[in-house]
């Protein structure tokens, strides 16, 4: 899911995975199963779709989490804590990140490391920064800071997996402490690395956030360009919802025609028609 793989196939493949679950009567990995499946889907159709289901009733988050919790099974509450930050990240939902910190959570429980929790580290850098920004709470600079480092360690291990990740989390950074020079080569390169490594959804989460911070200069040509990439890449990825509110935020800024390009935003990700084809059905 994570890794940049097509959404549709993730979605798919975990649908089946779950009648395969089910059938067995594999209750945990089923809840788990679920998890997956239901972020794909919100990633696709947007955080607050529903999910249609044949003759079985699947679990919503909320209810996953809460039996996890009353269970304390750690490990699926804290999947889905990591779920929603990443949800939120690519989203925009600032309101409803919670403070509670994942990576404080990996270095005082310690438990196995699961790549879905290195991650939400990541996400969790990008979130701290961009809050940072909206906010000047020198709390989440550092909280960013130390993502960062968390990353740097990992793409010791690995400069495939974690190399656009240092970089875009070393843009964001600097970016945030006004080193924009500096900002803007990191941008370029976590794009460049993105793109070799084959992470289409972090492209486009790169694309993005250097779109964001060239507008924030006033260099508004340069901002719709990057921001149009993005689009592209989380269509590619899949993610339709994601795309959308990355063209309303075009539509928002760039309305007018000071722009030098021929057209000023992408059209709809998807029409009202392919939605409707594409509600997901769980039959059992």
């Amino acid at each position: 899911l994570l890794s940049g793989c097509d959404l549709e196939v993730v979605r798919r493949e975990s649908c089946r995975f779950l009648k395969e679950l089910r059938s067995k009567k594999q209750n945990w990995g089923f809840l788990c199963a679920s998890i997956t499946y239901l972020l794909s889907v919100a990633l696709i159709e947007g955080p607050n779709s529903d999910v249609l289901v044949g003759n079985c009733d699947l679990p919503s988050e909320t209810h996953i989490f809460a039996f996890a919790v009353e269970r304390k099974h750690e490990l699926i509450s804290f999947g889905i804590r990591t779920h929603r930050l990443i949800r939120n990240f690519l989203f925009r939902q600032y309101d409803e990140m919670s403070n509670s910190s994942i990576l404080s959570y990996l270095l005082e429980r310690k438990p196995p490391l699961h790549s879905l929790f290195i991650i939400g580290v990541f996400y969790q850098g990008l979130t701290s920064y961009c809050i940072a920004r909206r906010t000047r709470d020198d709390i989440w600079t550092t909280r960013g800071n130390a993502a960062l480092t968390f990353i740097q360690h990992w793409s010791h291990s690995s400069q495939w997996n974690f190399q656009n990740k240092v970089l875009l989390l070393q843009a964001e950074k600097s970016f945030t402490c006004g080193n924009l020079t500096e900002a803007q080569n990191f941008y370029k390169d976590s794009i460049t690395s993105a793109r070799r490594h084959k992470f289409i959804h972090e492209e486009g989460v790169s694309h993005e956030l250097s779109g964001l911070f060239f507008l924030d200069r006033g260099l508004r040509d340069k901002a719709h360009e990057e921001l149009l990439h993005s689009v592209r890449c989380f269509r590619t990825w899949g993610a339709y919802a994601v795309a959308d509110r990355v063209n309303i935020l075009i539509g928002d800024n760039f309305s007018d025609t000071t722009c030098s390009e021929g057209h000023v935003f992408e059209t709809a990700s998807h029409t009202a028609e392919d939605s409707t084809k594409r509600r997901y059905y769980l039959d059992f």
